[in-house]
């Protein structure tokens, strides 16, 4: 499951690099929300990314 994961959001991250090629940076205004708000989403993306090893210890 850990796989699906990692590979969704790198995959999210590539589409958003692509988007970068426009003139509003939109990865940078994302990162900065993240950073500022800290919203549930993106914890609970974090949490299951990580929280996902824990089981094949």
């Amino acid at each position: 499951m850990n796989i699906f994961i990692r590979l969704k959001y790198g995959l999210l991250m590539i589409f958003l690099a692509i988007l970068e090629i426009g003139p509003i940076p939109i990865a940078a205004v994302i990162g900065l929300f993240v950073v500022i708000f800290l919203p549930r989403w993106f914890k609970d993306a974090v949490d299951k990314m990580y929280h996902s090893n824990d089981n094949k210890k």
